[in-house]
């Protein structure tokens, strides 16, 4: 019997991998581009015919191919809103079967239909994704082209000179990404070459951790201004991780402090070799040793299984870490499984949900009935896995026990996530080390020119009448806290109390009872932002006392404590003069 060669029917393949390679020569060849619309593996075979013989390597037993434009045609179930809809289904009939032979020891091809109801120009077939492939010469010479800082549309004019085809954006790019990436993995070496850029900035303070074996670990940063914005807002310190710049695979931590305007700003930034516990506890023992302002903070937000809230309250006992709420979430849902804690599916669902409502309950009586539901779900590895991993600390965790003292409402590090993007978008793919330096320290730079601007244009809000109680407000503090409080007296209009018994009073509130004074309150805005609450200021106003109290708002909320370390009072009397000037001409 004559054997046959190349994708046709009758044809016979030993293995898996040469089936897949002459499937895609044939795809080449023939200008198409094919996926596979059905497969079954040996295993679900064998349940269908247990006494065929069948070879467990080839993997597959059955492997249909049918055109990209195969398939049945889409059809909307919307109400014509949207009817410039594309879709590459045109029910191509075009299909290549697969199947085993009859000794089960290789793959035949069955049946080709070869016939399209379209036609796939040679031109168009080079822009499909799977066809577009680079040759050895132009993955070479995309190293050369990258190297000299090319832009991403020149260097795909003369990569597609070199291949002799059409390329798209990402064939220019990713073959030189990928060695690049290899090419500058940080290591112990490069880690070094940051320490003169560093060291070289004035007021800097440069600190390098190494191990017993006197080898680099990590590299402890922080200049002046970190350093002085982190002793005039200590409160609360965020500490997340980034963990590539660019191209360079270097952990980064990154630690914030929340300024008078609700603004981010850094305290202090840790290069790392390798994210490890003790490099991290050390890194977090030199920051407390350089900050003594750190014996005023309250509260340390943290999101990684390296730096948590027990190596905080080791570090920093006098500070409650604050579990990141995402970190939280993504835990639940990668040790919640079926495989971890022998759960079935409708286990695994329901506990996920009780986990999950955990995370955002309120206040303890809701703690306590979800703890409750999650002891009658007669899953005993989950509440053993709950028990010793979650519920002592569930003070860092679940949001109504976050904001029982100063947090400033902060449950995540969206900020560190946030800033770390806005830092890497200014540094330079594929830079070296000290390139690399040099671009974030000029990024730092960049980013808190742009939050002292908009604190110079700071414009007044319009429609505030003199001597109100927001225009004093206004005056007190900075733009951030007075849109708080704004809010605040605006909603104090619709508070209502169940009772009021000489200076405390009982204010109606569906989450949980609150009691309240004059000075004081239970709800979560006032113990965390230490700022007027609406039931503080509905109270003052039945009792009839004034509505601006300025010891009702923390000092670093107020302008004198934001700008005065910050700015020369000759250009905050500028600004107000040019504002001034600028209204005053808006409303003749």
């Amino acid at each position: 019997m004559t054997q046959v060669t190349g994708f046709r029917v009758g044809a016979e393949f030993s293995s898996y991998s040469e089936l897949h390679r002459e499937f895609r020569r044939y795809q080449r060849d023939n200008s198409v581009q094919m996926w596979t619309k059905h497969s079954r593996t040996i295993e679900a075979q064998r349940r269908r015919a247990p006494k065929r013989p069948m070879n467990i390597a080839l993997k597959f037993a059955e492997i249909d191919y049918v055109c990209n434009h195969g398939g049945k045609l889409f059809k909307t179930k919307g109400f014509g809103k949207r009817p410039i809809q594309r879709t590459n289904k045109m029910k191509c009939p075009c299909i290549i079967k697969v199947r085993l032979s009859a000794d089960g020891d290789k793959f035949v091809v069955k049946e080709m239909n070869e016939s399209h109801n379209h036609t796939v120009p040679q031109e168009e077939e080079e822009r499909l994704q799977h066809q577009r492939l680079c040759v050895k010469a132009l993955r070479v010479d995309t190293t050369s082209v990258v190297s000299l800082r090319s832009n991403g549309a020149g260097v795909k004019v003369q990569l597609g000179e070199v291949a002799g085809k059409m390329l798209a954006d990402e064939d220019a790019h990713s073959p030189a990404r990928k060695e690049k990436c290899g090419q500058f993995k940080v290591n112990k070496t490069d880690l070094e070459k940051m320490v003169p850029t560093l060291a070289a900035v004035k007021d800097g303070t440069v600190v390098m951790v190494v191990n017993k074996a006197n080898m680099l670990q990590a590299i402890y940063y922080q200049d002046g201004r970190m350093k002085q914005t982190f002793e005039r807002f200590p409160e609360v310190l965020l500490v997340g991780a980034t963990y590539s710049w660019a191209g360079l695979q270097l952990p980064t931590y990154l630690l914030l402090a929340i300024n008078g305007n609700g603004e981010s700003e850094l305290a202090s930034l840790w290069f790392l070799q390798s994210e490890e516990r003790e490099t991290v506890r050390q890194l977090l023992r030199i920051f407390r040793q350089k900050n003594p302002a750190a014996e005023g903070t309250r509260a340390v937000v943290v999101g990684s299984k390296v730096c948590n809230g027990e190596l905080v309250t080791d570090v920093l006992p006098h500070c409650k870490p604050l579990a990141c709420l995402a970190h939280t979430l993504s835990v639940f849902q990668d040790d919640v499984t079926t495989e971890k804690l022998h759960l079935t599916a409708g286990q695994q669902s329901q506990l996920l949900q009780i986990l999950h409502s955990m995370c955002y309950a309120t206040w303890t009586e809701d703690y306590d009935l979800l703890y409750r539901q999650l002891l009658d779900s007669n899953a005993e590895s989950a509440v053993d896995y709950f028990h010793k991993t979650w519920h002592g600390s569930r003070r860092q965790w679940v949001e109504g026990f976050k904001h029982e003292n100063e947090s400033y409402l902060t449950s995540s590090l969206q900020r560190v996530q946030a800033l770390s993007q806005r830092l890497a978008a200014t540094v330079e793919d594929f830079s070296n080390v000290t390139s690399f330096t040099r671009d974030l320290l000029k990024a730092v730079d960049t980013v808190r020119a742009e939050c002292d601007q908009r604190v110079l244009q700071r414009a007044p809000p319009a429609g505030l009448e003199d001597n109100s109680v927001e225009s004093f407000y206004r005056e007190l503090l900075t733009d951030f806290a007075f849109r708080r409080v704004q809010r605040e007296l605006e909603e104090a209009e619709w508070v209502s109390f169940l009772s009021v018994e000489a200076d405390r009073a009982w204010p109606v509130c569906r989450r949980r009872a609150l009691v309240t004074d004059q000075a004081s309150c239970q709800c979560a805005f006032r113990t965390s932002m230490r700022l007027p609450c609406r039931h503080v200021l509905a109270l003052r106003r039945r009792l009839g006392s004034d509505l601006f109290e300025p010891s009702l708002c923390a000092g670093r909320w107020t302008q004198e404590h934001f700008l005065g370390g910050q700015f020369p009072p000759a250009s905050l009397r500028e600004r107000d003069k040019v504002q001034q000037e600028r209204y005053r001409q808006a409303f003749k």
